[in-house]
């Protein structure tokens, strides 16, 4: 798994960068196998005015070539990673999990069939065909 982290209108500091990194392996650490790359940007969306205005921003590449970005926003940019990472853990969990593409099709169509093969019996067998 390979991070690349990138500031805008904000410095990323050794710590801020360590915060980052252990924060996410601890998240998708049981993923390390199928993710690729991922992708943070830190930023500050209002500068100095202050307010609910740091931005982490996630983007997540998979290794069937599908991507998830998420991100999230919050008065701390600490507070703003950990969010987005425990976001990244669930709709990651969900995606892996989902079956995709001929496997669920095929799935529903061995269904169906499996219902068609079953044979139903009469409801009331009575000899001599009276009901």
């Amino acid at each position: 798994m390979q991070f690349e982290i990138r500031g805008r209108e904000i410095s990323i500091s050794q710590v801020l960068r360590d915060h980052i990194e252990r924060r996410l392996r601890f998240a998708l650490d049981r993923f390390a196998g199928r993710i690729r790359q991922v992708h943070v940007t830190v930023g500050d969306l209002n500068g100095p005015r202050g307010g609910i205005d740091k931005c982490c921003k996630l983007a997540i590449l998979l290794d069937r070539s599908s991507t998830i970005v998420l991100e999230n926003h919050a008065s701390n940019v600490y507070v703003a990673i950990d969010c987005v990472a425990d976001k990244a853990a669930t709709c990651i969990g969900r995606r892996l999990k989902r079956p995709h593409g001929r496997n669920r099709l095929r799935r529903i169509s061995e269904l169906l069939f499996q219902e068609s093969t079953i044979a139903v019996a009469p409801a009331n067998p009575q000899p001599g065909g009276a009901t």
